[in-house]
């Protein structure tokens, strides 16, 4: 059973969800210096707050006390809370911890009854909140001799297993695509703390043979998992999750249509959020979130409102590639500051074709999985030939009737760095759209502080 004290992290998540529930509670509380700046605010707090209120981001604090991001920013932090309960009542029951990939649909995990931990969003949660985000972890698998070029998307949560701060695993899923460093954490995790890795080879097709594949290495995985929990694999009981996966995916597409609204009903500052429910497919607390998201965006794109301010022109932004999880402020900033509103990127892009999953027994329900495994975000486009990627994003350009597409470039994502030219090449031959390339590391900050995302993104959009 796994320790309690080596849940701080998710601890953390719990008690930072209900200091933001408190904070948002607090009437007529915009921003810290409404009430005379972040010490002021923090005598009010309650004392077993104030530490956690030491850790979190102010400028976050002050961007989810916005009036239009109030109820997105309630319905993350409650489903988070959820998820942390919810994720401890099993852990304490004796149910194993299986630390997964971020792009794989995690019914059959709940249904045969062990906890899905996604690896990414450990660390990527963790540098959205806090003024130190998940560097310690980092710096701590750096120092353990792990190369420092490669991807911090696993190095926090790697560095974090090793304080002692997170669950230990029981064991690892991992799709063997798209990335060599990924891989490499992995095979670390399950050597360091010799637990099983369950590996899913994914095919460079899209077809039916690609599928039939996908569907071997699903059924594979089920035979594994059954071996290491001594659990069949029930029939109702995964029925009963992609129910919940669909009712997700159906307001995750939902959204999609709505976001082609001009001017943009929804804000953007919860994008990396949207990625994290995302790994929650099949679990109350995703669907729970995107249909309370799908309700508050719906109620602008009823009243023909957007999110940018009044008498600015809306500028309509897609990312090529990936947020930055370190800096959820500055994504109301672009609309504050530049009317710059963010509608899609490659980690919360979910192509209408992946369809729903058919319920009516075990193949189908299988197949539908395999499907969605292969058409996650980021798994979908970095799986395969790169046509896939840069159609995907001719596509969302036109679509989204985008102003700018931003390419973001993650330090350590050589796929990346080997297609973005390509991609920013086709959407100004096809579109016209002209695009931002810069670099920067998506969970670590000191690559390109928030300051210099700012001078980045003042530069490009005073031209544009």
């Amino acid at each position: 059973m796994t320790n309690r004290k080596d849940r701080t992290i998710l601890d953390n998540w719990k008690t930072t969800g209900e200091l933001a529930n408190f904070i948002l509670a607090q009437e007529g509380l915009q921003s810290l210096e409404d009430w005379g700046g972040k010490e002021v605010v923090r005598e009010i707090l309650p004392e077993n707050y104030q530490a956690n209120f030491d850790m979190v981001q102010p400028e976050l604090v002050d961007t989810i006390l916005q009036e239009k991001n109030r109820r997105s920013a309630s319905a993350f932090v409650n489903n988070i809370m959820d998820y942390v309960d919810w994720a401890n009542q099993q852990l304490d029951a004796g149910k194993l911890a299986c630390y997964h990939y971020f792009p794989i649909s995690v019914e059959i995990m709940l249904a045969m009854g062990v906890v899905p931990l996604c690896y990414e969003v450990l660390c990527g949660l963790t540098s959205a909140l806090y003024i130190n985000g998940a560097e310690e972890g980092v710096d701590r698998i750096e120092a353990d001799g792990y190369p420092d070029h490669l991807c911090s998307t696993q190095k926090g949560t790697a560095g974090f297993l090793l304080m002692g701060v997170t669950p230990k695993p029981d064991l690892l899923i991992k799709t063997s695509t798209p990335c060599d460093a990924s891989n490499k954490l992995y095979e670390w995790t399950a050597h360091k703390f010799k637990v099983p890795l369950i590996t899913l080879e994914t095919p460079y097709y899209r077809n039916e043979r690609g599928l039939n594949y996908m569907l071997t290495e699903i059924k594979g995985m089920i035979k594994e998992l059954e071996k290491i929990t001594g659990t069949a694999l029930s029939e109702e009981k995964l029925r009963a999750h992609c129910r919940i996966g669909n009712e997700a995916t159906e307001y995750i597409l939902k959204l999609q249509e709505l976001k082609k609204r001009i001017p943009c009903p929804d804000t953007g500052w919860h994008r990396p959020a949207d990625t994290i429910f995302m790994t929650q497919i099949g679990t109350p607390m995703g669907a729970r979130y995107f249909k309370e998201l799908y309700e508050e965006v719906k109620e602008r794109a009823d009243k023909g409102l957007g999110v940018i301010p009044e008498g600015k022109k809306e500028k309509r932004a897609v990312y090529g590639y990936t947020w930055e999880a370190y800096d959820l402020p500055l994504f109301h900033w672009l609309e504050e500051e530049h009317g710059v509103t963010y509608i899609a990127d490659t980690l919360t892009y979910l192509s209408p074709d992946v369809g729903l999953v058919d319920k009516t027994n075990m193949e189908t329900m299988l197949r539908g999985i395999a499907w969605r495994t292969m058409q996650m975000p980021m798994g979908r486009q970095s799986m395969g030939f790169s046509d896939v990627w840069i159609n995907d994003f001719v596509h969302l350009v036109k679509a989204y009737k985008a102003d700018a597409l931003i390419l973001g470039g993650h330090v350590s994502c050589k796929h990346y760095w080997a297609l973005n030219k390509l991609l920013s090449d086709k959407v100004k031959e096809e579109t016209g759209v002209p695009s931002l390339r810069f670099e920067m590391d998506m969970f670590d900050k000191r690559f390109t502080p928030p300051a210099e995302l700012r001078r980045i993104m003042d530069e490009f959009f005073t031209t544009l």
